[in-house]
Protein backbone atom coordinates (compact mmCIF):
# COMPACT_ATOMS: atom_id res chain seq x y z
CA UNK A 1 0.00 0.00 0.00
CA UNK A 2 2.92 2.22 1.08
CA UNK A 3 4.61 1.56 -2.47
CA UNK A 4 1.52 2.75 -4.08
CA UNK A 5 0.85 5.39 -2.86
CA UNK A 6 4.83 6.42 -3.37
CA UNK A 7 3.82 6.19 -7.13
CA UNK A 8 0.86 8.72 -6.50
CA UNK A 9 2.56 11.69 -5.86
CA UNK A 10 0.55 14.19 -7.44
CA UNK A 11 -3.26 12.69 -6.31
CA UNK A 12 -2.18 11.03 -2.51
CA UNK A 13 -2.54 14.19 -0.95
CA UNK A 14 -6.16 14.88 -2.63
CA UNK A 15 -6.97 10.60 -1.68
CA UNK A 16 -6.15 11.01 1.86
CA UNK A 17 -8.22 14.54 2.47
CA UNK A 18 -10.99 12.25 1.07
CA UNK A 19 -10.63 9.46 3.50
CA UNK A 20 -10.21 12.17 6.41
CA UNK A 21 -13.33 13.61 5.30
CA UNK A 22 -15.04 10.04 4.96
CA UNK A 23 -13.88 9.56 8.74
CA UNK A 24 -14.98 12.73 10.07
CA UNK A 25 -18.34 12.48 8.96
CA UNK A 26 -18.51 8.36 9.64
CA UNK A 27 -17.60 9.66 13.57
CA UNK A 28 -19.89 12.57 13.45
CA UNK A 29 -23.27 10.15 11.90
CA UNK A 30 -22.68 7.40 14.84
CA UNK A 31 -22.00 9.94 17.60
CA UNK A 32 -25.34 11.63 16.62
CA UNK A 33 -27.22 8.34 16.51
CA UNK A 34 -25.64 7.61 20.09
CA UNK A 35 -26.94 10.98 21.42
CA UNK A 36 -30.61 10.76 19.94
CA UNK A 37 -30.97 7.11 21.62
CA UNK A 38 -29.57 7.59 25.07
CA UNK A 39 -32.24 10.06 26.34
CA UNK A 40 -35.41 7.29 25.42
CA UNK A 41 -33.10 4.65 27.59
CA UNK A 42 -32.89 7.16 30.30
CA UNK A 43 -36.29 8.35 30.16
CA UNK A 44 -37.64 4.46 30.60
CA UNK A 45 -35.01 3.77 32.76
CA UNK A 46 -36.85 6.42 34.96
CA UNK A 47 -40.22 5.79 34.17
CA UNK A 48 -42.83 6.01 36.72
CA UNK A 49 -45.69 3.99 34.81
CA UNK A 50 -47.37 1.19 35.93
CA UNK A 51 -46.80 -2.19 34.46
CA UNK A 52 -48.58 -4.22 37.55
CA UNK A 53 -50.55 -3.90 40.97
CA UNK A 54 -49.98 -6.09 43.99
CA UNK A 55 -52.34 -4.94 46.67
CA UNK A 56 -51.77 -0.81 47.17
CA UNK A 57 -48.18 -1.29 45.88
CA UNK A 58 -47.02 -0.88 42.63
CA UNK A 59 -44.43 -2.01 40.12
CA UNK A 60 -43.48 0.40 37.03
CA UNK A 61 -41.70 -0.08 33.84
CA UNK A 62 -38.56 1.83 35.04
CA UNK A 63 -38.11 -1.56 37.53
CA UNK A 64 -38.19 -3.64 34.57
CA UNK A 65 -35.84 -1.61 32.64
CA UNK A 66 -33.44 -1.20 35.44
CA UNK A 67 -33.21 -4.78 35.91
CA UNK A 68 -32.53 -5.80 32.18
CA UNK A 69 -29.71 -2.79 32.28
CA UNK A 70 -28.00 -4.32 35.38
CA UNK A 71 -28.24 -7.90 34.13
CA UNK A 72 -26.79 -6.82 30.78
CA UNK A 73 -23.97 -5.02 32.59
CA UNK A 74 -22.61 -7.91 34.74
CA UNK A 75 -24.13 -10.66 32.54
CA UNK A 76 -22.29 -9.85 29.49
CA UNK A 77 -24.49 -8.30 27.55
CA UNK A 78 -27.00 -11.71 28.19
CA UNK A 79 -30.67 -10.90 30.05
CA UNK A 80 -33.71 -12.79 30.73
CA UNK A 81 -37.51 -12.08 29.48
CA UNK A 82 -39.35 -8.73 30.83
CA UNK A 83 -42.17 -11.37 31.53
CA UNK A 84 -39.51 -13.41 34.05
CA UNK A 85 -38.47 -9.93 35.46
CA UNK A 86 -41.91 -8.85 35.93
CA UNK A 87 -42.60 -11.99 37.82
CA UNK A 88 -39.58 -11.83 39.86
CA UNK A 89 -40.58 -7.90 40.76
CA UNK A 90 -44.25 -8.86 41.84
CA UNK A 91 -42.86 -12.20 43.82
CA UNK A 92 -40.82 -9.57 45.86
CA UNK A 93 -43.44 -6.96 46.29
CA UNK A 94 -46.13 -10.06 47.50
CA UNK A 95 -43.26 -11.30 50.60
CA UNK A 96 -42.25 -7.33 51.41
CA UNK A 97 -46.40 -7.40 52.12
CA UNK A 98 -46.48 -10.32 53.42
CA UNK A 99 -43.32 -9.31 55.72
CA UNK A 100 -44.57 -5.79 56.81
CA UNK A 101 -48.11 -7.85 57.85
CA UNK A 102 -46.32 -10.33 60.07
CA UNK A 103 -43.84 -7.43 61.26
CA UNK A 104 -41.19 -9.38 60.03
CA UNK A 105 -39.89 -5.99 57.89
CA UNK A 106 -36.11 -5.38 58.47
CA UNK A 107 -34.71 -2.42 60.51
CA UNK A 108 -32.93 0.29 59.60
CA UNK A 109 -29.83 -1.35 61.39
CA UNK A 110 -30.06 -4.60 59.40
CA UNK A 111 -29.65 -2.45 56.43
CA UNK A 112 -26.80 -1.06 57.00
CA UNK A 113 -25.35 -3.96 58.30
CA UNK A 114 -26.35 -5.93 54.92
CA UNK A 115 -24.89 -3.07 52.83
CA UNK A 116 -21.74 -2.49 54.94
CA UNK A 117 -21.38 -6.13 54.06
CA UNK A 118 -21.64 -5.94 50.33
CA UNK A 119 -19.41 -3.11 50.25
CA UNK A 120 -16.77 -3.89 51.93
CA UNK A 121 -13.15 -3.79 50.70
CA UNK A 122 -9.81 -4.22 52.47
CA UNK A 123 -8.02 -1.98 49.88
CA UNK A 124 -10.04 1.28 49.85
CA UNK A 125 -12.15 3.16 52.14
CA UNK A 126 -15.84 4.00 52.45
CA UNK A 127 -16.43 6.75 49.79
CA UNK A 128 -20.06 8.14 50.48
CA UNK A 129 -20.26 10.29 47.16
CA UNK A 130 -19.39 7.49 45.48
CA UNK A 131 -21.51 5.16 46.83
CA UNK A 132 -24.97 7.24 45.89
CA UNK A 133 -23.45 7.57 42.25
CA UNK A 134 -23.24 3.36 41.78
CA UNK A 135 -26.99 2.84 43.09
CA UNK A 136 -28.31 5.87 41.46
CA UNK A 137 -26.69 4.88 37.85
CA UNK A 138 -28.06 1.05 39.17
CA UNK A 139 -31.06 1.16 40.80
CA UNK A 140 -32.58 5.20 39.95
CA UNK A 141 -31.63 6.34 43.71
CA UNK A 142 -30.23 5.37 47.00
CA UNK A 143 -33.71 5.04 48.10
CA UNK A 144 -34.60 2.33 46.10
CA UNK A 145 -31.06 0.57 46.31
CA UNK A 146 -31.73 0.57 50.07
CA UNK A 147 -35.69 -0.40 49.68
CA UNK A 148 -34.29 -3.88 47.54
CA UNK A 149 -31.59 -4.71 50.40
CA UNK A 150 -34.61 -3.98 53.23
CA UNK A 151 -37.02 -6.39 50.66
CA UNK A 152 -33.89 -9.33 50.76
CA UNK A 153 -33.96 -8.87 54.68
CA UNK A 154 -36.99 -9.13 55.14
CA UNK A 155 -37.68 -11.95 52.59
CA UNK A 156 -34.87 -14.01 54.39
CA UNK A 157 -36.83 -13.18 57.54
CA UNK A 158 -40.14 -14.54 56.03
CA UNK A 159 -38.32 -17.57 55.14
CA UNK A 160 -36.57 -18.31 58.20
CA UNK A 161 -40.03 -17.83 60.56
CA UNK A 162 -42.24 -20.19 57.48
CA UNK A 163 -39.58 -22.76 57.78
CA UNK A 164 -38.55 -22.37 62.07
CA UNK A 165 -41.65 -25.26 62.55
CA UNK A 166 -40.31 -27.70 60.06
CA UNK A 167 -38.71 -30.70 61.52
CA UNK A 168 -36.63 -32.85 59.57
CA UNK A 169 -35.48 -36.43 60.95
CA UNK A 170 -31.72 -37.67 60.81
CA UNK A 171 -32.80 -40.33 58.77
CA UNK A 172 -33.98 -37.86 55.91
CA UNK A 173 -30.98 -35.41 56.38
CA UNK A 174 -28.62 -38.41 55.93
CA UNK A 175 -30.35 -39.74 53.13
CA UNK A 176 -30.65 -36.08 51.14
CA UNK A 177 -27.00 -35.97 52.06
CA UNK A 178 -26.47 -39.25 50.27
CA UNK A 179 -28.27 -38.38 47.19
CA UNK A 180 -26.38 -35.03 46.46
CA UNK A 181 -22.68 -36.55 47.31
CA UNK A 182 -22.93 -40.09 46.32
CA UNK A 183 -20.99 -40.97 43.18
CA UNK A 184 -20.12 -44.17 40.99
CA UNK A 185 -18.70 -45.41 38.08
CA UNK A 186 -20.51 -46.95 35.58
CA UNK A 187 -19.62 -49.24 32.33
CA UNK A 188 -22.14 -49.99 29.76
CA UNK A 189 -22.10 -51.88 26.33
CA UNK A 190 -24.75 -50.37 23.93
CA UNK A 191 -26.56 -53.43 22.24
CA UNK A 192 -28.03 -52.09 19.17
CA UNK A 193 -30.91 -54.75 18.70
CA UNK A 194 -31.10 -54.18 14.49
CA UNK A 195 -27.34 -54.65 14.51
CA UNK A 196 -27.11 -57.53 16.36
CA UNK A 197 -29.87 -59.37 14.33
CA UNK A 198 -28.12 -59.05 11.50
CA UNK A 199 -24.96 -61.24 12.89
CA UNK A 200 -27.21 -64.16 14.07
CA UNK A 201 -28.08 -66.52 11.45
CA UNK A 202 -30.66 -69.46 12.71
CA UNK A 203 -30.18 -72.86 10.79
CA UNK A 204 -32.82 -74.60 8.85
CA UNK A 205 -33.53 -76.39 12.23
CA UNK A 206 -33.85 -74.31 14.68
CA UNK A 207 -36.44 -72.63 12.21
CA UNK A 208 -38.32 -75.11 11.99
CA UNK A 209 -38.80 -75.79 15.66
CA UNK A 210 -39.65 -72.54 16.15
CA UNK A 211 -42.43 -72.71 13.99
CA UNK A 212 -43.76 -76.09 15.67
CA UNK A 213 -43.72 -74.31 18.93
CA UNK A 214 -45.44 -71.26 17.40
CA UNK A 215 -47.75 -72.69 14.87
CA UNK A 216 -50.70 -70.50 16.48
CA UNK A 217 -49.15 -67.36 16.07
CA UNK A 218 -48.96 -68.34 11.82
CA UNK A 219 -52.41 -69.74 11.40
CA UNK A 220 -55.01 -67.64 9.47
CA UNK A 221 -57.88 -66.77 11.29
CA UNK A 222 -60.29 -64.30 9.10
CA UNK A 223 -61.19 -65.24 5.52
CA UNK A 224 -58.48 -64.27 2.69
CA UNK A 225 -59.70 -62.91 -0.67
CA UNK A 226 -57.73 -61.66 -4.03
CA UNK A 227 -58.86 -58.27 -5.39
CA UNK A 228 -58.45 -57.05 -8.86
CA UNK A 229 -58.80 -53.30 -8.81
CA UNK A 230 -57.77 -50.36 -11.07
CA UNK A 231 -57.03 -47.48 -9.51
CA UNK A 232 -58.61 -44.26 -10.80
CA UNK A 233 -56.59 -40.83 -9.88
CA UNK A 234 -59.45 -38.24 -10.02
CA UNK A 235 -56.90 -35.55 -9.70
CA UNK A 236 -55.10 -36.62 -13.21
CA UNK A 237 -58.88 -36.52 -14.55
CA UNK A 238 -60.13 -33.53 -13.61
CA UNK A 239 -56.55 -31.82 -15.18
CA UNK A 240 -58.26 -32.75 -18.59
CA UNK A 241 -61.23 -31.76 -18.39
CA UNK A 242 -62.07 -28.46 -20.13
CA UNK A 243 -63.68 -26.09 -18.18
CA UNK A 244 -65.65 -23.03 -20.22
CA UNK A 245 -65.73 -19.65 -19.23
CA UNK A 246 -69.57 -19.98 -20.00
CA UNK A 247 -69.27 -22.84 -17.52
CA UNK A 248 -67.83 -20.40 -14.84
CA UNK A 249 -70.39 -18.09 -15.23
CA UNK A 250 -73.27 -20.34 -15.26
CA UNK A 251 -72.20 -21.92 -11.81
CA UNK A 252 -71.48 -18.07 -10.53
CA UNK A 253 -75.12 -17.65 -10.87
CA UNK A 254 -76.31 -20.55 -9.32
CA UNK A 255 -74.20 -19.52 -6.09
CA UNK A 256 -76.58 -18.48 -3.06
CA UNK A 257 -76.59 -14.60 -2.56
CA UNK A 258 -74.32 -15.25 0.76
CA UNK A 259 -71.34 -16.66 -1.25
CA UNK A 260 -71.55 -14.12 -4.15
CA UNK A 261 -70.63 -11.16 -1.10
CA UNK A 262 -67.24 -10.70 -0.48
CA UNK A 263 -67.76 -8.57 2.58
CA UNK A 264 -69.56 -5.47 4.33
CA UNK A 265 -68.72 -2.10 4.95
CA UNK A 266 -68.21 -0.60 7.93
CA UNK A 267 -67.65 2.64 10.01
CA UNK A 268 -66.44 3.21 13.23
CA UNK A 269 -66.80 5.67 16.11
CA UNK A 270 -63.80 4.74 18.98
CA UNK A 271 -63.62 6.06 22.58
CA UNK A 272 -60.69 5.53 24.91
CA UNK A 273 -60.91 4.57 28.42
CA UNK A 274 -58.14 6.34 30.30
CA UNK A 275 -58.25 4.36 33.41
CA UNK A 276 -60.57 2.03 34.65
CA UNK A 277 -62.83 4.15 36.92
CA UNK A 278 -63.53 6.31 33.96
CA UNK A 279 -65.35 3.31 32.45
CA UNK A 280 -68.70 4.47 33.43
CA UNK A 281 -68.52 8.19 32.39
CA UNK A 282 -67.07 6.91 28.78
CA UNK A 283 -69.75 4.48 28.66
CA UNK A 284 -72.73 6.88 29.05
CA UNK A 285 -71.21 8.95 26.46
CA UNK A 286 -71.28 6.32 24.28
CA UNK A 287 -75.07 5.61 24.61
CA UNK A 288 -75.67 9.19 24.29
CA UNK A 289 -74.17 8.67 20.87
CA UNK A 290 -75.87 5.57 19.97
CA UNK A 291 -78.91 7.66 20.70
CA UNK A 292 -78.03 10.23 18.14
CA UNK A 293 -77.25 8.32 15.41
CA UNK A 294 -80.79 6.25 16.05
CA UNK A 295 -83.22 8.96 16.15
CA UNK A 296 -84.24 8.77 12.80
CA UNK A 297 -85.86 5.43 12.58
CA UNK A 298 -82.85 3.34 14.08
CA UNK A 299 -80.65 3.84 11.28
CA UNK A 300 -78.07 6.70 10.28
CA UNK A 301 -76.82 7.24 6.86
CA UNK A 302 -73.28 7.11 5.70
CA UNK A 303 -72.49 11.00 5.74
CA UNK A 304 -74.69 11.34 9.03
CA UNK A 305 -71.91 8.93 11.04
CA UNK A 306 -69.14 10.35 9.44
CA UNK A 307 -69.48 13.89 11.05
CA UNK A 308 -70.64 12.18 14.22
CA UNK A 309 -66.81 10.15 14.16
CA UNK A 310 -64.70 13.13 12.59
CA UNK A 311 -65.79 15.05 15.74
CA UNK A 312 -65.98 12.35 18.53
CA UNK A 313 -63.67 9.13 17.95
CA UNK A 314 -60.53 8.64 19.21
CA UNK A 315 -59.12 6.49 16.38
CA UNK A 316 -56.73 8.81 14.30
CA UNK A 317 -56.45 6.08 12.13
CA UNK A 318 -60.02 5.90 10.69
CA UNK A 319 -61.65 9.66 12.77
CA UNK A 320 -60.39 11.66 9.21
CA UNK A 321 -61.81 9.82 6.98
CA UNK A 322 -65.10 9.41 9.02
CA UNK A 323 -64.31 6.72 10.71
CA UNK A 324 -64.42 3.98 7.74
CA UNK A 325 -63.07 0.84 7.77
CA UNK A 326 -60.21 0.62 5.54
CA UNK A 327 -60.91 -3.13 4.43
CA UNK A 328 -64.66 -5.31 4.04
CA UNK A 329 -65.46 -7.16 7.22
CA UNK A 330 -65.73 -10.99 6.89
CA UNK A 331 -66.58 -13.70 8.68
CA UNK A 332 -63.80 -15.15 10.74
CA UNK A 333 -64.51 -18.15 12.76
CA UNK A 334 -60.97 -17.90 14.71
CA UNK A 335 -61.96 -14.87 16.43
CA UNK A 336 -65.82 -14.90 16.79
CA UNK A 337 -65.47 -12.33 19.65
CA UNK A 338 -64.02 -9.44 17.24
CA UNK A 339 -66.36 -6.44 18.03
CA UNK A 340 -66.35 -6.06 14.02
CA UNK A 341 -68.63 -9.13 13.63
CA UNK A 342 -71.34 -8.15 14.81
CA UNK A 343 -71.61 -6.17 11.81
CA UNK A 344 -72.38 -9.37 9.92
CA UNK A 345 -75.59 -9.86 11.57
CA UNK A 346 -77.25 -6.31 10.89
CA UNK A 347 -78.66 -4.39 8.21
CA UNK A 348 -77.42 -1.74 6.33
CA UNK A 349 -77.45 1.50 8.22
CA UNK A 350 -77.76 0.21 11.87
CA UNK A 351 -75.74 1.06 14.59
CA UNK A 352 -74.44 -1.56 17.16
CA UNK A 353 -74.79 -1.02 21.06
CA UNK A 354 -71.86 0.23 22.74
CA UNK A 355 -69.09 -2.25 22.80
CA UNK A 356 -66.21 -2.56 25.13
CA UNK A 357 -63.76 -3.99 23.95
CA UNK A 358 -59.40 -4.20 25.21
CA UNK A 359 -59.53 -0.59 27.09
CA UNK A 360 -61.86 0.99 23.86
CA UNK A 361 -65.79 1.55 23.48
CA UNK A 362 -66.69 1.15 19.85
CA UNK A 363 -70.00 2.19 18.44
CA UNK A 364 -70.35 0.31 14.65
CA UNK A 365 -72.62 1.41 11.48
CA UNK A 366 -73.19 -1.24 9.00
CA UNK A 367 -72.88 0.13 5.37
CA UNK A 368 -73.75 -2.20 2.30
CA UNK A 369 -73.04 -5.54 1.61
CA UNK A 370 -69.76 -5.90 -0.99
CA UNK A 371 -70.54 -8.20 -4.55
CA UNK A 372 -67.92 -10.57 -5.11
CA UNK A 373 -66.98 -9.93 -8.67
CA UNK A 374 -66.84 -13.05 -11.17
CA UNK A 375 -63.30 -12.65 -11.62
CA UNK A 376 -62.32 -13.10 -8.03
CA UNK A 377 -64.48 -15.66 -7.44
CA UNK A 378 -63.05 -17.74 -10.72
CA UNK A 379 -60.11 -20.10 -9.32
CA UNK A 380 -62.44 -21.43 -6.11
CA UNK A 381 -65.12 -22.07 -8.68
CA UNK A 382 -62.66 -23.54 -11.35
CA UNK A 383 -61.38 -25.96 -8.68
CA UNK A 384 -64.79 -26.71 -7.15
CA UNK A 385 -66.41 -27.51 -11.12
CA UNK A 386 -63.26 -29.26 -12.02
CA UNK A 387 -63.02 -31.74 -8.68
CA UNK A 388 -67.23 -32.06 -8.96
CA UNK A 389 -66.85 -33.43 -12.47
CA UNK A 390 -63.29 -35.57 -12.30
CA UNK A 391 -65.63 -37.43 -9.57
CA UNK A 392 -68.75 -38.17 -11.86
CA UNK A 393 -66.49 -39.61 -14.03
CA UNK A 394 -64.35 -41.70 -12.00
CA UNK A 395 -67.67 -43.26 -11.22
CA UNK A 396 -69.10 -43.30 -14.46
CA UNK A 397 -65.70 -45.50 -15.55
CA UNK A 398 -65.90 -47.37 -12.53
CA UNK A 399 -69.31 -48.88 -13.53
CA UNK A 400 -67.74 -50.24 -17.06
CA UNK A 401 -64.69 -51.76 -15.50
Amino acid sequence: MLKFFSRLEKTRNFIILIFALLLIFSMIFIGATLFEKKPQTAASAYSSETIAEVGSETVTVGEIVRQKENMSRFGGGQTLPAKFMLDGLISNTISRIEAGRLGLRAADAEVAAEIRQQIKSDTAPFDQKRYEQNVADQFGSVAAFEQTVRDRVSAKKLEAFLTSGVTVSEEEVLNDYQRKNTRFDLSYVPVIGSDLAQTIKPTDEELRNYYEQNKKRFDITVPQKKIRYVFLNTAKIGEKLPISNEDLKAEYDKLPADRQKAGVNGQELVLRVPKPEFEAQVLEKANQIVQNARKDGGKISEEAFAELAKGQSENPATAGNGGKLPGLIKENKINPDDPYQQLLKMQPGEVTEPINYKGRIFVLRRGEDVQKPFEDARKELEVSLRNRRAYGDAAELAQKV
